[in-house]
């Protein structure tokens, strides 16, 4: 078995419509909302905070999602998203080019204004994210220029949500894929970054897809070794009372960490 997941197997289990319409109508009831919430109130409080400086940001493994760009549009200025399978590019440019058969994102969209507590409308946020979408390149972080073979000046800051854990298929390969993305970043450079706790698989459709599952131990290591400094971890267990079958994630983790 190869250390990084095959991109054309990733691409037949992996319907990005359908992942989309499963977990990110925020308030249906899914698995979703609880990761929605939590992810999204992590960014905007470490944002907020004025940690996390600069004009460049890159997200790594963006499509077909939007959810974690939100609230960094406030902060950079020029934005660089990133695809890795055709189907995923294919959603993510509807939203791009508003087409009438885009995934309607309003209800993260909304959440986000209101816990920003900004004056700015649903309409005015995505407008503004749109515009400071500079670039929409393709990625594959087992690569050691994870944007090959595009060479993009170093940036500022690294978002990265729920991709390594789809995209390494071993503990060794999620450190070569951070030691990978290390090389998009400037000297202090800052890594955000989010996912599933201990998920060995979700599912879309009839298919599980594949999650290497990771705990916080495995994760301060890692990260550390990797050649970061890790300034925050955070985590948020599944409720007993939580009952999702299609998933067997047992929490999520938000981390901000820094080039060393």
């Amino acid at each position: 078995m190869s250390d990084f997941t095959n991109t054309s197997e990733y691409e037949e289990q992996f319907d990005p419509r359908l992942y989309l319409e499963t977990y990110f109508h925020l308030g249906s009831g899914s698995l979703g909302d609880d990761f929605l919430k939590f992810v999204l109130g992590n960014f905007n409080k470490t944002l907020k905070s004025g940690a996390v400086t600069g004009s460049t940001l890159i997200d790594i493994g963006t499509a077909p999602s939007i959810y974690q760009l939100l609230s960094v549009c406030e902060k950079f200025d020029d934005i660089t998203v990133t695809w890795h399978t055709k189907r995923e590019l294919q959603e993510l440019q509807k939203w791009l080019k508003n087409e009438p058969d885009a995934f309607d994102w309003s209800s993260v969209v909304k959440h986000v204004c209101e816990i920003e507590g900004n004056s700015i409308d649903q309409k005015e946020k995505v407008e503004k994210l749109k515009g400071r979408i500079k670039q929409v390149l393709m990625c594959d972080v087992s690569k050691s220029n994870p944007l090959a073979p595009h060479e993009a000046p170093k940036a500022d800051c690294l978002v990265t949500t729920v991709c390594l854990e789809a995209a390494c298929r071993s503990y060794d390969s999620y450190g070569t894929a951070l030691k990978n993305l290390s090389n998009l970043l400037k000297p202090k450079g800052h890594l955000l970054m989010a996912g599933d706790l201990g998920a060995n698989y979700y599912e879309v459709g009839p298919n599980k897809v594949f999650s290497l599952p990771v705990n916080e131990t495995f994760l301060k290591k890692v990260i550390s070794e990797s050649g970061y400094e890790i300034i925050q971890l955070v985590s948020f267990g599944k409720p007993e009372d939580a009952d999702f079958a299609n998933s067997d994630f047992e929490g999520f983790y938000f981390v901000h960490a820094q080039k060393k």
